[in-house]
């Protein structure tokens, strides 16, 4: 198992923190939300997948990381939703790019004490669809 330095531990904390908003906040009637994500520079990869008119993720590569996040809506180009992830709860803004991207950042954090919300603090992460959804249902 490949060992995450120091420094790239944020980017993929970001990542969870990010891609869970991009893949949870959106509606089942948009599918430019759906499909494989991929954060960039990283191996962190998402599948999102339309349920019960919301979207739910399920990890490609999820890099061993655990996290929950709550079903969001989108409101035209960008998606705000919850996601928890060891200790903390943060809400995150997703907006739609062009040629399949979206950036992705906090726009809190809580507890802002937390190592977590101070690594993600000020950043975002750009995230780019990888493949199309085959199918919106299991």
């Amino acid at each position: 198992m490949r060992k995450l330095s120091a420094l790239q531990t944020p980017k993929y904390t970001l990542a969870i923190l990010m891609l869970c908003s991009l893949a949870s906040a959106a509606s089942a009637a948009d599918e430019r939300w759906l499909g494989v994500w991929q954060a960039k520079d990283t191996l962190f990869t998402l599948r999102v997948i339309a349920r019960d008119d919301f979207l739910h993720i399920d990890p490609v590569q999820s890099l061993g990381f655990q996290w929950r996040n709550s079903p969001g809506r989108i409101n035209g180009d960008s998606a705000l939703f919850n996601v928890e992830y060891q200790g903390v709860l943060a809400t995150v803004h997703v907006q739609l790019g062009e040629d399949g991207t979206a950036i992705a950042r906090p726009v809190s954090c809580r507890p802002d004490y937390h190592v977590v919300c101070a690594l993600v603090q000020n950043q975002q992460a750009l995230f780019k669809k990888v493949s199309e959804p085959t199918q919106n249902a299991d």
